[in-house]
């Protein structure tokens, strides 16, 4: 059930853990951000931990042509040496803007004194690549619907050695907010060596302008800068954690829901991972009509949603081992949850709340789950869920 996407995007970068009071000896590096990188020039950044005064030295073993230590020296400055010091410790990693059709790798070595190199995959996107959904493939994965402020984009991360799918979203550049996310949720996703990385930054597929600026600051007024997926969704590693931090990612979500009911929501949706995978799309919906504002972290206006809501799908004994596509109707459990954008209190989800896949369909006008029956999506059976 836990379907591996294999692309070409070979991403090796190493992540750190910090639940254990600091890192392992004598050093550890890791991707500040995320391995893959957009098709302008600018720089990614390797933060270097670990006891002070350890020596390390790094060297871009592949790509050197455009990638670099130096912003000014692409020819002279494809290796670099130093040694931790007290405080932050920033290896930067400069690139050169790829106006080719086809993404490109680079490769950088990276050595403490003594121990072994690692290698850290840098992937720059072309000009025009989206890295798409598997549409009608991922049983996560809503129908495709044209629409011309309409943008897909897939995250992928690497784990175990193998790349898989984080998540899918499809922003609306008129409303610079994401209208679903869609992703998968098995232990591999929430538990491993990650944790929450607060690195709060510009998805790197979707154009900048495209996109609320709450990098440095929350929305204006009683605003979070609220997950669709969220935060604790995406533990298995720093760099899958790191990706539910970009901007596309985010909506201006009032506190009291976000803190509260909502989480709790996100809570109880956790405790439903099973053997098999659970597939959830999470979306924000903008009455038409709606001419409700608030600002990004830049003062720009931007829209709120009017309400938001979470659709769910997996086998009902979580331990058929089959895809969703080969499962029976009888196999299969499905529940939506259409929340208003209002405070409901520290509560737990209310039955209120509860309603129906194919409900949340005629409300959004989005066509989830497509790989299963319509009579799977009109299912609403609260005690299968243990929501009272």
């Amino acid at each position: 059930m836990l379907l591996l996407a294999a692309i070409t995007l070979c991403i090796s970068a190493c992540s750190n853990d910090d639940s254990n009071g600091g890192p392992s000896q004598p050093g550890e590096a890791y991707w500040k951000i995320s391995s893959t990188v957009n098709s302008a020039a600018g720089s990614s950044a390797i933060i270097i931990t670990g006891t002070p005064g350890t020596q390390w030295s790094a060297e871009v073993t592949e790509g050197s042509a455009w990638c670099s230590f130096s912003s000014s020296d692409f020819v002279n400055s494809s290796s670099k040496t130093g040694e931790i010091k007290d405080g932050l410790n920033v290896l930067y990693v400069y690139y050169k803007a790829n106006t080719g059709k086809e993404q490109r790798p680079a490769k950088v070595s990276f050595q403490f004194a003594g121990q072994e190199a690692k290698t850290f995959d840098l992937i720059q996107l072309s000009e025009s690549q989206q890295n798409l959904p598997e549409f009608k493939a991922w049983a996560e994965i809503p129908e495709f619907k044209e629409n011309a402020n309409y943008q897909y984009v897939t995250h992928y991360v690497p784990l175990n050695n193998k790349t898989i799918r984080n998540y899918s979203i499809c922003f609306d550049k008129s409303k610079k907010a994401a209208l679903w996310v869609a992703y998968p949720i098995h232990t591999a996703y929430l538990k491993g060596t990650g944790g929450r990385t607060d690195l709060w930054a510009f998805d790197p597929i979707v154009p900048s302008n495209n996109q609320a600026n709450c990098v440095d600051r929350s929305y204006g007024g009683n605003y979070d800068r609220g997950h669709q997926i969220a935060s604790a969704d995406r533990l298995g590693t720093d760099e899958m954690n790191a990706q539910t931090f970009y901007m596309t990612n985010m909506t201006p979500q009032l506190n009291r829901l976000n803190q509260d009911m909502w989480a709790r929501l996100e809570n109880k949706v956790r405790t439903y991972n099973c053997s098999d995978t659970l597939f959830v799309v999470t979306g924000a919906y903008f009455a038409p009509g709606s001419s409700t504002t608030t600002t990004d972290g830049k003062g720009n206006t931007v829209p709120l949603p009017t309400s938001y809501y979470k659709v769910l799908l997996r086998t009902k004994s979580g331990k058929t081992g089959k895809a969703v596509k080969d499962c029976s109707d009888d196999e299969l459990i499905s529940i939506g949850f259409w929340v208003d954008h209002k405070s409901y209190g520290n509560i737990e989800p209310p039955s209120s709340v509860c309603t129906t896949v194919a409900d949340i369909e005629s409300k959004t006008g989005f066509k989830f789950f497509p790989q299963v029956s319509n009579s799977v999506k009109q299912q609403r059976d609260l005690t299968t869920w243990g929501i009272n």
